[in-house]
This record gives structure tokens, sequence and C-alpha cells, in this order.
């Protein structure tokens, strides 16, 4: 009867503390630390874990009654099958072998999701089958204390989130019977210091980067320069710099900075303070302070926390609109330039103060600008050697490029026809003379006059055949350079008279001929240099000295062009006329601007008569 009496009372022990466990309202560390007590009490265990599967490993979150001491390997591959059976049937056990000192149960716990793996590991001894039984019966009650927990915690924070806003609805409603600054900050201190049992509630906003103390409850008039006041600012700033809640004494666990709340609540003999920022879309614009007897819990903070988000944007405007005009426009600018200059979007203004920078240089800082053209270059004498009668080609001794002397033969035409013609006259000459001598001797005065008439004509036919052989040889007047008259291919092939066979060019006296269309003579009426590079030689440039621009403009095949002539500061050896490239025509000074735009103005100038 005794025994049954004993077994009855210890049941009822351990349900009652399971019941505890059930209810309890503390942190998670401390709950999982109190189930692994609970469990191992209520198994009659001689130890208990409680681990959970994290990355495929099972990790220990809680033990009892030491976590380094436990009779039973928890590890390899038996104990894993061991593990996935009691997820998978809600309990497991493994008896104790004939060496180990205790049985090993596995209870799977439920939390309430469905992707958590969590176990209760009870160390039975002595380890029978009886006794694994009795303490999984007794571990499986257990088994949903977590999701109740996890159901009471989440009961509760509904609960506070709903007194938390009711209450911050009822603080609005207190406010909003005010329509100006003063009188809102006043009527929220003593709402707060009111409903959380403060001693003293502060409200302290930023004016020109400093927290400055707008309101006191209780407090209708205080001295900004008080020292106490200054201290209090001090804690608000501290709080405002870390964009966090601040309760002094601090927790254990606590990383925040307190230096300055622990020197106000040293200094004025305060108990305890919590500091909570006043926030616009994110960043800090006022701290509301707290203190009273008593510490401040998390739960206060996130009240507090609330009450500070819903009334931060109506207090916000009414400072802003409270104030005259002047003060107004200086704070809206300020705001203006202070998005401007702050730390955010860095490469937007970076771009902008570029693009800026870039913009006034463009437009006020005159760069050398000149004017781009094309040129060939000409010789002052150019010589046409043409045909100085009818034959045929014999024999050609140059060719384009080619350097020649004076008197260096050129092309030679074929004399063979006017050998033959030679002789013919001379024969005729010689002929007529005889007639005429007969004549004389005969006295045949008649005769006589004729033959001589004859005999001039023969004369002069001679004369004519002899000169147009000494034209045969085509030699070169000057020294220069074959510019034109490739008759290598031609030998043989007749020519007329005056037909141009060769021209021949002086190198000295080169000079540079620039076509620079209409649209920018203007532009270089007054130039006096430019620069030019060949396009057989782009590598190298050349100074060269503008002479005169002709007045009159030729039509070329892109449009109208002006020429100017240029003489060149020296020569070359490659330096050949004939050659061409680009022209870069100084034009003075121009902002980048200008060169930019000057096109599509003359243009708009053109089609909109503006």
């Amino acid at each position: 009867m005794n025994h049954t009496n004993s077994r009855s009372a210890s049941f009822a022990e351990a349900i009652a503390r399971l019941e505890a466990c059930r209810l309890f309202e503390g942190p998670a560390k401390e709950f999982w630390a109190l189930l692994a007590r609970t469990g191992t009490e209520i198994s009659r265990a001689a130890g208990g874990r409680v681990i959970v599967r994290t990355e495929g490993q099972w990790r220990l979150a809680a033990a009892w009654p030491n976590p380094r001491d436990f009779p039973v390997a928890m590890a390899g591959a038996s104990f894993e099958a061991l593990a996935e059976s009691a997820l998978s049937e809600g309990i497991a056990a493994q008896p104790a072998a004939a060496n180990a000192p205790a049985g090993l149960v596995l209870v799977a716990l439920n939390t309430g999701e469905a992707k958590d793996q969590c176990l209760f590991a009870a160390a039975v001894t002595p380890g029978t089958a009886d006794d694994l039984l009795a303490a999984g019966e007794m571990l499986r009650l257990a088994a949903d204390t977590p999701l109740l927990y996890q159901r009471q915690r989440q009961l509760d924070r509904s609960k506070r989130e709903l007194t938390n806003f009711s209450q911050a609805l009822e603080v609005l409603a207190a406010t909003n019977v005010h329509t100006r600054f003063l009188s809102v900050a006043m009527a929220l201190v003593n709402e707060i210091a009111t409903r959380h049992r403060c001693s003293r509630v502060s409200l302290g906003w930023r004016e020109s980067s400093y927290i400055r103390v707008k309101a006191i409850s209780g407090t209708d008039h205080f001295e900004k320069r008080m020292a106490v006041v200054q201290k209090l600012e001090a804690a608000m700033e501290e709080s405002c710099d870390q964009d966090e809640e601040i309760a002094w004494p601090a927790a254990p666990e606590s990383e925040a900075i307190v230096r300055d709340h622990q020197t106000y609540g040293e200094t004025e003999r305060v108990p305890a303070l919590l500091s909570v920022p006043v926030r616009i879309a994110g960043e800090p614009i006022g701290a509301l302070t707290l203190e009273r007897a008593t510490a401040f819990s998390d739960y206060d903070a996130l009240a507090l926390r609330v009450i500070a988000d819903q009334v931060a944007r109506r207090l916000d405007d009414l400072h802003r609109q409270d104030r005259w005009f002047g003060a107004r426009w200086a704070a809206e600018w300020r705001q203006a330039f202070a998005k401007f200059l702050g730390p955010k979007h860095t490469w937007i203004k970076v771009g902008a103060v570029a693009g800026t920078v870039f913009l006034a240089f463009a437009a006020f800082v005159p760069l050398s600008y000149r004017v781009d053209a094309t040129f060939i270059v000409r010789a002052e004498k150019l010589l046409h050697l043409p045909a100085p009668f009818e034959g045929y080609l014999g024999a050609v001794k140059v060719r384009p490029g080619d350097l020649v002397r004076a008197g260096d033969e050129l092309l030679r035409l074929d004399t063979s026809d006017l050998v033959v013609e030679l002789a013919s006259a001379l024969a005729e000459k010689q002929r007529y003379s005889s007639e005429a001598e007969k004549a004389e001797a005969d006295h045949k005065l008649a005769d006589l006059r004729a033959n001589r008439a004859l005999e001039a004509q023969a004369e002069a036919r001679v004369n004519l055949i002899r000169y147009r052989l000494g034209r045969a040889v085509m030699s070169a007047p000057f020294d220069g350079v074959v510019v034109e008259g490739d008759l290598r291919e031609r030998l043989g092939a007749p020519v007329h008279a005056g037909d141009v066979l060769i021209k021949v060019s002086q190198l000295k006296g080169l000079y540079v001929e620039m076509r620079v269309p209409e649209r920018d003579i203007d532009l270089v009426a007054g130039s006096k240099r430019a620069e030019i590079a060949f396009t057989a030689r782009p590598e190298d440039t050349f100074a060269v000295a503008i002479d005169r621009v002709e007045p009159s403009a030729v039509v070329d095949r892109d449009g109208s062009v002006f020429v100017l002539r240029a003489n060149m500061a020296g020569s070359a050896d490659w330096l050949r006329p004939g050659m061409t490239g680009v022209a870069k025509i100084e034009s003075g000074h121009r902002s980048l601007l200008w060169m930019a735009t000057h096109r599509l103005i003359d243009f708009l100038r053109l089609k909109l008569w503006w």
C-alpha cells in the first residue's frame, strides 16, 4: 500500500513539474535547460539531453545534470539509425548492453515547425526493457512541451503588441488635442510618465546636428544651459548616434555604449534610464529618455518604440511649421544641401559634380581650335612637253617619279621616215640646182628663174626636215621630276603634233594648296598658320604659313570650297608635287561647348532663320 502511494505521489510530482515547464514564460535558453531537467526527473534517468539536428549533425541544446557526463555514447551508425527511428515513430529505445551502465531512450519533441528535428535523450539505469518503457511513457508526455512554449510566447507577444498599440493610440489621442509643437511635446512626456510610472520623461529634438531638450514632464520651464540638461542631452545623443534603444543599467549581453547614460544616472542618482530614438524615414531626429526607480525591460523598450514611431511624423511636421518663415526656409535649404552633400548616393553625386565641372570647363575655358581641310602640293613651274610633229615613239628613257637634270634625254621619236624624206629633199635640191646651171649656160633666163625658185623650195623643205630631226630628241629643260607620262607601253605608237607626252616639274618652289569648305571660310579668314600631315607620312606634321586666300570659291564635288595658298618652311627629299593629306588651320580659341554645338546651331539658323 505504501509503495503504491509512493508511486502515485512521484507521478503527481512529475506531472506538476511538467506543468510548470509548460507554463514557463522566460527566455528560450532557460526553457531548454528547464526542459532537460524536467525530462530527466520525470523519467528518473541518470542524465538527460536535448539535441537538435543542424546542417546534418546533432548538436547539444541543453543537458542535465552535467552536459559533459552522459553514460551512453551518442555517435556512430547505430545511434543515427536509432535517431531516425525516433523521428519517424516518435520514440525509440536501446537497452543497455552487457558492459553498458545504462540504456538509451530517444523521444521526438514537437516544436511546431516541420523542418525542426529535435530529440530528448534519456540515459536510464539499469536499462532493462521495463525501465526504458516506463521512462519513454513519461517522456512522451513532455513531447509537446516545446510546442506549447512556442505558442505561449506567441500569445504573450500578441498581447504585448496589442497593449503597445492600444497604448500608442491613447497617447496619440492625448497629443492630437494640441496644435503647437511644445504643447504636443509636453502632453507626450506627461502621458508617458503617467503610463510607465516614471519620475521624469524628457523629449529631445535635433537642431544643427545636436540634440536639444524640448520638454520635461512636470516642468513648464527649464534652463537649457544647466549642467543636468546638458548631461541629459549627451545621453540622448548617445542613443541617437548608435540608433538603438539604450537601457541603464545595461543587460550583461548588451553591446551598446552607455557611458553618457551612466554619467547622468550616477550624477543625478537615477536608478534606471531608458532612451528611445525618434525616427523619421529610418533616421533618428530626436530621443525620449525615461527615468524611474525600477529597471526597464525589453518589453518597455518595445512599447516606447511603438509610441515613438507613431508620434514622430506629427512632431516633425509641427517642429518644421511652428517657426517663423525665415527659419522654415533655412531648414528646407539645409535639408536639401544635406541630402546633396551627405554620404548617401556617393557615385551619383560624384558624377553630378564631375559633370558640372566639365560643363563649366567646356563653356568657359577657351581652347585652341583648328579647321580641317584637304591639301595638295603644287610646283611653281610645271613644263608640258608636247609632240613636236606627227610620228612614232622611238625610245622612252624615264618614267613618272624619276629625277632628271637639265639636258637629260627624256624620250626620242622615230626618225627613219624623216631621214628618207631628208634624202629625197636633198636630191630634189641637187636636181633643181643642176637644171638652173644648165638654163644659165643656155642663156634661158626664164628657166633659170624657175629652177632657182624650185631649188629654194627644196632648200626650205630640207631645213624643215632637219629642224624636226633636231626636235626628235626631247630633253629636260631644268632639274626636276617627271610627274606624268608613262610611255613605256606605247613604244612604236603614233603621236600627233601637240599631244602632251611628258610633264616635268621643278622640285624647288613647292607650295601647298588647301581647300577649305565654304562653311568654314569665315573662321580662317585671318589665319596665318596651319599644320599639314601627308597621307603617305601621317606620323609627321609640318608647319606652313598661309600666303593668301583666293577671292572666289571653286566648285568641288563636295560643294563650294575656297583655295588657300601656303608656303612650307622647309623641304624634304621625298616631297613630290601632287602629294595630298589633311591640313589643320588655326582659327583662334573656342570653348568645347562651342566646338560641339556650332554645327547644329548653324544648321538650325539656316532652317529656322533665327
